[in-house]
């Protein structure tokens, strides 16, 4: 009795056995089956955002660290690969200041520029991270301006930094900023620009029948025919419309004035006035007269909006220049920091 007990504990046992073995001989190519599929679909992915590349070797070695058959993710592994080398250069240029700073004023002014330029592309890229990531690839394709606008900015601010370095004495640092990290930033930041401005070419590719629209074309230069960028709101239109209109004009937050009849005698005061967490715009008026002053708007005043009393009385001049010692960076007379304003002259 015990005997069969035995064999019918050993049955039960190679019947588990056989059970088991049947099961894995069959699931195993399914797996094989669907971990094949998923590598072509990712490679035929890889292959469509590249095809817009010019560096296609270049554009396969970036991409294939992310496995995905969203275009999208690849999109946004890049942008966030850029955003990496542009934070790497920022924090390479921070330490040449320590380093270097103080060998001379040029070098000083050079490292400064290339700081505030990559903090811009950081805000840049942020920009472009957060629009592709909350989207859908539809939305990616219908905001493909303002992307390329931030991607472009990007590269410009690149260049700029490297530009800056233009004595014997700076080429050293410009070299090591450009082989360590900067280089990087243009060929990633033009890797996404390349994958952005082809995506309607990629997702045709992919045979995704999404029903896209056509990419907007926003052209900032546009007039319409009242004179006016064919971008600008209604409200802003009329607001515009009020300014030296003696009846229900425009009533602006401060007012410039050399002679002193106004709350500022300088445009840079007024600007620093613009009160924290200001809503709407805050709008300057500066009176008629020659001010000679250097003006930088930071980011942080965002809707600033100033003017004066038309082109030849209103007028804002300097004399810094390249030749005396100047960065051509900073030889003009009223910059703005990585914002969008409008300064109209009425």
């Amino acid at each position: 009795m015990s005997g069969k007990i035995i064999g019918a504990g050993v049955s039960l046992i190679l019947c588990v056995g056989v059970v088991i073995g049947v099961v894995a001989v069959v699931q195993s190519p399914k797996n094989e089956t669907s971990i094949t599929g998923e590598v072509k679909t990712t490679n035929r992915a890889v292959t469509a955002l590249c095809q817009n590349s010019d560096d296609q070797k270049y554009c396969h070695g970036v991409l294939s660290t992310t496995n995905s058959s969203d275009p999208k993710d690849y999109i946004a592994s890049v942008v966030k690969a850029s955003m990496d080398s542009v934070i790497k250069a920022f924090n390479m240029s921070d330490r040449l200041t320590v380093e270097h700073g103080n060998s001379s004023e040029g070098m000083k002014m050079a490292l400064d520029d290339c700081k505030d330029l990559l903090q811009s592309a950081i805000h840049e890229l942020e920009a472009s991270g957060v629009l592709v990531q909350e989207s859908n690839i539809d939305a990616v394709n219908n905001h493909t301006s303002e992307i390329k606008n931030w991607l472009g900015a990007v590269v410009a601010y690149q260049q700029s930094c490297l530009d800056g370095f233009n004595t014997d004495g700076e080429k050293k640092v410009q070299e090591q900023l450009q082989s360590d990290s900067l280089d990087q930033v243009g060929k990633l930041t033009g890797l996404a620009l390349d994958m952005v401005s082809g995506i309607s070419k990629i997702l045709q590719s992919l045979d995704l029948n999404l029903a896209l629209k056509p990419a907007s074309r926003r052209r900032l230069l546009e007039i319409d025919q009242e004179g006016y960028p064919t971008w600008v709101s209604a409200a802003d239109r009329k607001l515009l419309a009020n300014i030296g209109n003696s009846k229900g004009g425009v009533t602006p937050h401060a007012t410039v004035a050399k002679d002193g009849s106004g709350q500022f005698k300088t445009i840079l005061d007024a600007i620093n006035s613009y009160p924290k967490n200001h809503q709407g715009r805050f709008i300057i008026y500066v009176k008629a007269g020659v001010y000679d002053e250097y003006i930088l708007v930071d980011k942080k005043k965002m809707n600033l909006l100033i003017y004066g009393d038309g082109p030849t009385k209103t007028i804002i001049t300097g004399r810094k220049n390249f030749a005396e010692g100047t960065k051509t960076m900073r030889t003009s007379t009223f910059c703005k920091s990585n914002f969008f304003s409008f300064h109209p002259n009425k």
